[in-house]
C-alpha cells in the first residue's frame, strides 16, 4: 500500500509538471519565437509531447487508483511514466539549447533607421536583417509613414506595426498618418518628418524603399528619404518589396539563415494582411533561400545600396 502511494504520487508530480511545461511553453512562446530557430515546429513538439506524458501518466493514477490487474502493456507504460519525466524534460532543453540564437554582439554597434511607407513593409522586407542588428547590439529605430487604411484597417494597422517593432526588438517606432497611396502630394511633410528622425537617432545606416519598387508611395518614400539624408554620412540601402520590379539588382547580402522563423513571426504581427498572397510562410521562405543562393548562404535579405560610407 505505501508502495502503492508512493507510484501514485510520483504520476501526480510527473503529470503536473509536463502540463506546467505545457503552460510554460504558451506563456512564454513570443521569446521562443524571437530567440530560437525553427521555434514553430519546436513550440508544437513541446506541447504535444508533454500532453501526451501527462495523459500517459494520468492514465497510470486512473490505473492504479480502480485496482486495475496488471499486464504487461500497463506496466510498460508505468516504466515509461516513471522515467519520462526527466529525460523528456531534459531533452527539451537540449533541444532548446541546441536551436538558441547567440550572435556575438558588435564591439561598436551601429545606429539603425528602418523606413516604410506601410505598417508592415519594414517586417516584409527587413525583418531579419533588422532582428539580427539588434540582437548584435545596434540601436533600431523604426519610422512609419501611413496607417495603411488603402490596404486594410486603419484603426488596426498602427498598433500592429508598434507589435511588429516590439517582437523584432526596435528601441522605437513612429507611426505617422499621412494619406496612404497619395504620398506624392506630401512630399515635403515628408521629408520633414524623415529629416527629423534623422536629427534625433543620428543613424548610421538608413534602410527604405527601393527605386525599383511600383507602388508609389515606396517610390516617394525612397526619393524622401535621399533628400532627407542628402547632407549625411549615412549608408542607405533599399530593400526589397514584393511591389519590385525586375529592375531590383540587389549587391548587399544579409545571411538570416538563423533568422527565418523570427522574420515569419513578425509579419504574423500583422493579422489584417494574412490573407495577403505574400505573407505566406511558404513564399517567404522561398524569397529569402532565391536570396540566399546568390549570396552563397542558405537564406539572406538582399538589398540594393543607394549610398555605402565606410568607417575606414
Amino acid at each position: 500500500m505505501q508502495e502503492m502511494g508512493i507510484s501514485l504520487i510520483g504520476h501526480i508530480i510527473t503529470t503536473f509538471s509536463f502540463i506546467g511545461v505545457a503552460i510554460y511553453a504558451f506563456a512564454r512562446q513570443r521569446y521562443l519565437h524571437r530567440t530560437t530557430r525553427n521555434s514553430t515546429v519546436l513550440f508544437f513538439i513541446i506541447i504535444v509531447i508533454s500532453l501526451v506524458f501527462a495523459g500517459i501518466n494520468i492514465f497510470r493514477f486512473i490505473y492504479e487508483i480502480s485496482g486495475g490487474e496488471e499486464v504487461n502493456l500497463t506496466q510498460n507504460v508505468d516504466l515509461v511514466a516513471q522515467y519520462s519525466s526527466i529525460f523528456v524534460q531534459s531533452a527539451f532543453i537540449l533541444i532548446l539549447f541546441a536551436n538558441k540564437i547567440i550572435i556575438q554582439p558588435k564591439n561598436q554597434a551601429a545606429r539603425v533607421l528602418a523606413i516604410g511607407a506601410h505598417p508592415d513593409d519594414i517586417e516584409i522586407a527587413a525583418g531579419a536583417a533588422l532582428s539580427k542588428m539588434r540582437d548584435a547590439g545596434y540601436q533600431i529605430y523604426g519610422l512609419v509613414m501611413t496607417a495603411g487604411e488603402k490596404g486594410g484597417n486603419g484603426d488596426q494597422r498602427p498598433s500592429e506595426a508598434r507589435r511588429g517593432a516590439e517582437f523584432l526588438g526596435l528601441d522605437e517606432v513612429e507611426v505617422h498618418h499621412f494619406t496612404d497611396t497619395r504620398l506624392a502630394g506630401e512630399t515635403v511633410e515628408v521629408i520633414g518628418v524623415i529629416e527629423d528622425m534623422i536629427a534625433r537617432c543620428q543613424p548610421d545606416i538608413i534602410f527604405t524603399h527601393s527605386v525599383h519598387d511600383l507602388h508609389q508611395d515606396h517610390q516617394t518614400v525612397y526619393e524622401a528619404t535621399l533628400r532627407a539624408a542628402r547632407n549625411t554620412k549615412t549608408t542607405i540601402l533599399c530593400y526589397e518589396s514584393p511591389s519590385v520590379t525586375q529592375d531590383f539588382h540587389p549587391t548587399y547580402f544579409v545571411d538570416v539563415s538563423k533568422y527565418v522563423d523570427i522574420k515569419i513571426q513578425a509579419m504574423r504581427k500583422h493579422g489584417d494582411q494574412k490573407t495577403k498572397p505574400y505573407m505566406k510562410p511558404d513564399l517567404v521562405r522561398g524569397k529569402l533561400a532565391y536570396r540566399g543562393a546568390q549570396a552563397k548562404v542558405d537564406y539572406a535579405e538582399a538589398f540594393e545600396v543607394a549610398r555605402m560610407v565606410s568607417a575606414i
